[in-house]
């Protein structure tokens, strides 16, 4: 059995009308499809950069801060020539697909010439994250990532502070370019000493559709990193799919600061601005207290089309507009969407989000969010129409098939597309785990249906399967859900691990908020004083939420506080902040005990 459900939206949104396709099969599964047609797409993203390059040779690409601060900018007919030399460079070394470059620094100008430059000679380019470079701890990952690559080519912007790096087996005997002159690797000036000739033009026409273009390495948040190689099939249509779902109303102007080794960043903003011929500001800002500052004079300056961000840098957006009128203006001058993704967006954020658009701009700001993987480069399914930041995760994008198998009250989400990865980089083993018996991969995620009377109304995530578990009582505590709701209705808590498996009731391990700590510093508050304090806000946030939250699946009954950074090298934390709760919780037995001792010890707070 199956159904077509439409909602015909205002077409001056520039979003296509609301519409998915439902099979409804015996066995309980749901199979969700976009009755918009995936139209044919490229062959190859360079294709796009080539277009630009002759429509719109002066535009920006690029633009990045130079040491004085002012902004350094990139055009697309410069991108073009200066790719095509790089890669003749390239193609002078005999570099095959089994002879990847790894990229070891961040967002740069020079980062995405050498991406390109290599997709056009036909060579994958793997980005990893640079924490694995600069902290000790992130060592041991970068070996392990370096075992599966095997790189000829490593490119960075410096080589200052990697000599620990460059003993690393895999990555020792590969050829080092740097972009800072250095007498111990190649200079990335001279791989655009010369011309491209009529060999770049025939390589880049002989590279079909699995040429593997990128190789991304999960975060890690369910062990060892994993090599996705992700093909110029995978990458064409995902940019190409989600582009069917809104009409750009300008021509974007984006300033983002999401990192080009994860997928978000790299493959759905880098090549989406390419896609559209738009200009991506390079922000070397970040959301974290140090660094938001910097972000904000960005956006000062640019007034962007567009604003991605996970919801902790929305956040303080919305608290730096509340104070900054410049800022505000800025910011709402041209705006047309703000996208979130990664976690639930605070109520709070959101509704002073639409309060700040009402007032500087006369009406509300769509907000809107996207669900995807590194293995589906990334996009599975979005909301193109304007949701209310409660995780939300949409429907599914043109020509992405999604599978949902019964997993109790929820379901497990799966997906089937040209977006979709062929398999994990020297990994079999992991293969045929990773995909069910008809080609859908197994996210790993559950999901519920926002409205389970209106499925129009879309998806909503519901945690990790694998974090899930039960109490005693056979009851499921769903992690992820409860997680967020304990971080919305607690600000006292920055980060929460869920504790209980094969227990009575719910307990926590947490880390205090910044500014909870800062505000005890400003009372006069220091050592025992402080951390005594600290439990107090913390145990009346949450009694307060505990009010609000009945059940034993929702009602916390303890807690402790966590003072010591998660390790990146223990793999407590991944490469982009997000806490991994299994190594947390295997990392601390004698506290999780001392959690559900009968007699517990000082550092546990029983509410």
């Amino acid at each position: 059995m199956s159904e077509t459900l439409n909602t015909t939206l205002d077409v001056d949104s520039g979003f296509a009308p609301r519409a998915v396709d439902i099979s409804y099969r015996e066995d309980g599964c749901l199979i969700l499809r976009s009755p918009i047609a995936l139209t044919e797409c490229r062959r190859h993203l360079c294709d796009y950069l080539s277009e630009w390059a002759d429509k719109a040779p002066d535009r920006t690409y690029l633009a990045e801060r130079d040491a004085s601060g002012e902004w350094r900018r990139l055009t697309y007919a410069d991108a073009w020539r200066r790719v095509r030399a790089i890669a003749q460079s390239l193609l002078a070394r005999r570099l095959t697909q089994d002879q990847p470059i790894a990229v070891l620094t961040g967002n740069s100008i020079e980062h995405a010439l050498i991406t390109f430059a290599a997709m056009t000679a036909g060579v994958p380019v793997a980005p990893i994250s640079p924490a694995y470079s600069l902290h000790p701890e992130g060592l041991g990952r970068l070996a392990e990532i370096a075992d599966i690559l095997k790189p000829a080519m490593v490119f960075v912007q410096s080589t200052r502070g990697l000599d620990r790096v460059r003993t690393i087996p895999g990555l020792a005997n590969a050829e080092w370019v740097s972009v800072e002159l250095d007498a111990t690797a190649s200079s990335f000036a001279s791989l655009e000493m010369n011309a491209a000739t009529a060999e770049v033009d025939a390589r880049l026409c002989d590279i079909g559709p699995d040429n593997v273009a990128k190789i991304l390495f999960t975060s890690g948040s369910t062990g060892t990193p994993k090599g996705v190689p992700q093909t110029q099939r995978m990458l064409c249509n995902a940019i190409h799919s989600a582009s069917l779902l809104l009409r750009e109303q300008d021509t974007p102007v984006v300033v983002d600061w999401m990192p080009w080794h994860h997928t978000m960043g790299g493959n759905n903003t880098l090549h989406g601005i390419l896609r559209s011929g738009g200009t991506l500001y390079i922000d070397d800002g970040r959301p974290t207290p140090e660094l938001i500052g910097r972000t904000i004079r960005n956006l000062r300056e640019i007034s962007v089309t567009f604003v991605q961000n996970v919801p902790a840098g929305i956040q303080m957006l919305v608290e730096a507009m509340d104070q900054d009128e410049e800022l505000r203006t800025s910011f709402f001058r041209r705006i047309g969407r703000v996208l979130y993704a990664g976690a639930a967006l605070p109520r709070d954020t959101w509704e002073r989000l639409q309060a700040q658009s009402h007032a500087t701009r006369g009406g509300p700001i769509a907000v809107t969010s996207g669900y995807g993987t590194t293995e589906t480069a990334p996009g599975i399914c979005s909301t193109y129409w304007a949701c209310e930041g409660r995780g939300e995760i949409g429907l599914p994008h043109p020509g992405v098939e999604v599978k949902l198998v019964p997993a109790g009250d929820r379901y497990e989400i799966r997906a089937r597309g040209p977006n979709v990865m062929p398999g994990y980089l020297g990994r079999p083993d992991l293969n045929e785990a990773a995909f069910d018996e008809e080609g859908f991969y197994k996210v790993g995620d559950a999901v519920t249906f926002v409205d389970p009377l209106d499925p129009r109304a879309g998806l909503r995530f519901a945690g990790r399967l694998s974090e899930n578990f039960k109490l005693t009582n056979g009851s499921w505590v769903i992690t992820g859900e409860l997680r967020s709701t304990v971080i919305a209705g607690a600000p006292s808590i920055a980060e929460a691990v869920v504790a209980g498996q094969d227990r009575d009731d719910v307990r926590l391990l947490v880390w205090a908020a910044p500014t909870l700590r800062a505000d005890l510093a400003l009372e006069g508050l220091d050592g025992e004083n402080a951390e005594a304090a600290l439990r107090t806000r913390i145990a009346d946030d949450l009694r307060a939420y505990n009010a609000a939250n009945a059940g034993a699946t929702r009602r916390v009954r303890a807690f402790a506080v966590l003072t010591k950074p998660p390790s990146l090298g223990a793999g407590e934390v991944t490469d982009k902040g997000n806490v991994n709760p299994r190594a947390v919780l295997a990392s601390q037995p004698e506290l999780v005990e001392d959690l559900y001792a009968q007699k517990p010890s000082d550092r546990v707070v029983v509410l």
